[in-house]
């Protein structure tokens, strides 16, 4: 190959390499532009989005503090409730009623040992609830039960809720018959009233007289006297009596104790009203006590005097002609026109 050809092929490959090489700087320029644009673009972008977005200046928020409540425990677990306390200062604890019982506080266990008071009370410190329990004491209510007797106050109890009040012996109205009462007292739920009923007495109105015995040297009664004394009990437990009378003084004196007296106490032990025991405690002797007890009875408005002793009494002493005569004696007795009768451990006469 002549030098020519070979000079001439080794400019065709400069050539070439000179074309290639500035084809590769136009696509390196260019692709160098591309990126250019593209990051300033994006700048723009972001300029942007931080032109839209809000700006906060403010510290980091702090997480929400709980909640304080109170636990009520009211009947051993049953209808609890639970209050939310919104303010220490301003709040009280809640006051419960319970049918038949009485509220005595709260306290802060089940044991009922530690009161409850505001200083337990605190706000949480963190975002976790306190829950504070509050346990009811409670105690059986009582109450007022007032027995009256035309105004008048008999007795009065205080009745625990739920159970029954204790019938009184109604007091003596002279003229007419116990009937009853006017309200139930058998289950107590509230304060009540309880008043006598009465109605009109038409039939003969009956005193009885017990004529007493010798006492014991130690004040207690003889044999004979309670003798007297349960046949008294026997007879007003069959017949309605307005009054009763015991009669007989101190006799004994070495006893300490009047025979009206003594006698006075045993009716009043056994239940009977003393409402209606007149005491005539002045007499020594028989004669003595029908005197001294139509004397008692010279205002008492009675139709039938039943005289209560041992058959000895009207055997060997003249207790009817005693009564009897004592009765037309005292004018107020006799204008009564009274009917005279025995009673005694050998039956009525």
């Amino acid at each position: 190959m002549s030098k020519k050809k070979i000079f001439i092929i080794m400019l065709a490959i400069i050539v070439l390499f000179l074309f290639v090489g500035c084809k590769n700087n136009d696509k390196v320029v260019d692709d160098t532009n591309n990126k250019e644009e593209n990051i300033e673009e994006q700048q723009n972008n972001n300029e942007e989005l931080k032109e839209q977005e809000p700006t906060n200046t403010d510290e980091p928020k702090e997480k929400e503090k709980g909640s304080l409540y109170v636990h009520y425990v009211f009947n051993n677990g049953k209808n609890d409730v639970i209050d939310k306390v919104l303010s220490i200062e301003k709040y009280n604890f809640i006051q419960p009623k319970k049918e038949g019982y009485r509220f005595d506080g709260w306290y802060r266990d089940p044991e009922l040992e530690i009161e409850l008071d505001k200083s337990i009370l605190i706000e949480p410190i963190d975002e976790n609830d306190v829950i504070i329990y509050a346990y009811a004491d409670w105690s059986i209510a009582t109450y007022l039960v007032k027995f009256m007797c035309d105004g008048h106050l008999l007795t009065t109890q205080y009745v625990k809720y739920g159970e029954s009040a204790r019938e009184p012996k109604a007091t003596f109205k002279s003229g007419y018959r116990f009937v009853g009462w006017d309200k139930d007292f058998s289950t107590i739920c509230d304060d009540i009233v309880v008043n006598a009923i009465y109605e009109e007495n038409n039939s003969s109105k009956n005193v009885m007289v017990i004529l007493g015995n010798w006492m014991n040297n130690d004040g207690t009664i003889s044999s004979t006297m309670r003798t007297r004394l349960e046949l008294a009990l026997k007879l007003y437990s069959q017949f309605p009596f307005d009054y009763i009378v015991v009669t007989g003084g101190m006799a004994n004196a070495q006893a300490g104790i009047s025979e009206a007296q003594a006698m006075f106490d045993y009716l009043t032990g056994k239940g009977i009203d003393p409402n209606i025991i007149i005491k005539e405690d002045q007499s020594m002797s028989t004669e003595q006590n029908a005197k001294y007890t139509m004397v008692k009875l010279e205002n008492i408005d009675f139709k039938n005097l039943i005289i209560v002793s041992t058959i000895e009494h009207f055997v060997n002493y003249s207790t009817i002609k005693y009564f009897n005569d004592a009765a037309r004696n005292n004018t107020k007795i006799w204008n009564k026109g009274i009917n005279i009768m025995i009673y005694t451990n050998n039956g009525a006469y």
